[in-house]
């Protein structure tokens, strides 16, 4: 059995050298590229850095926002959507008041998104269905989703745009009926 081995190897020896050839030059480029890849220096960027990668800030006129999953710091209203991995998503919910003194009903829109473009991979909704609310009504509890892409072209996008957070702002708003 020994013999009929070496046998083997000896004549196969050109096909054996090529691939242990090719497992070493696979091995070293990949040691390469990994020690490349972690070696590289971040310099810091206003624009991308944030000390909580993902919080939003919720702007809002004649109402009230609070509870839930927000933070009220100095009449700002914060929304921390956490680490987000491509492909995720996540709910955050929160009470509305009115404090207009006419029926009114909700409107969101989303700016300010940083960077720039990255708001072709990031979708924003809520469930909002369209309620009247009248300058009584009870507090409406929404809940506003965050969802990632997970496409290669996003990809393509964080790694171009060194991108490490990102934010945006949530206007939400009171509009007469």
């Amino acid at each position: 059995m020994a013999i009929a081995v070496t046998l083997f190897l000896y004549r196969s020896r050109r096909t054996v050298l090529l691939v242990t050839a090719v497992f070493l030059a696979t091995l070293i480029f990949s040691f390469s590229i990994a020690t490349w890849l972690s070696s590289k220096d971040y310099t810091p960027n206003d624009n991308y850095d944030r000390t909580v990668p993902t919080i939003g800030t919720i702007v809002f006129q004649d109402l009230e926002i609070f509870g839930g999953d927000v933070t009220v710091e100095s009449d700002t209203v914060l929304i921390d959507w956490g680490e987000l991995t491509i492909g995720a998503s996540k709910n955050t919910t929160f009470f509305v008041k009115s404090t207009s003194n006419i029926d009114v009903v909700l409107e969101l829109n989303v700016t300010n998104w940083m960077p720039a473009g990255i708001e072709e991979y990031i979708t924003i909704s809520w469930n909002y269905n369209g309620t009247v609310l009248n300058p009584n009504h009870r507090p409406l509890l929404v809940t506003v989703n965050l969802e990632v892409a997970s496409s290669g072209d996003f990809i393509d996008f964080l790694i171009s745009n060194e991108v490490t957070a990102f934010g945006f702002d949530i206007t939400i708003y009171a509009s007469g009926v």
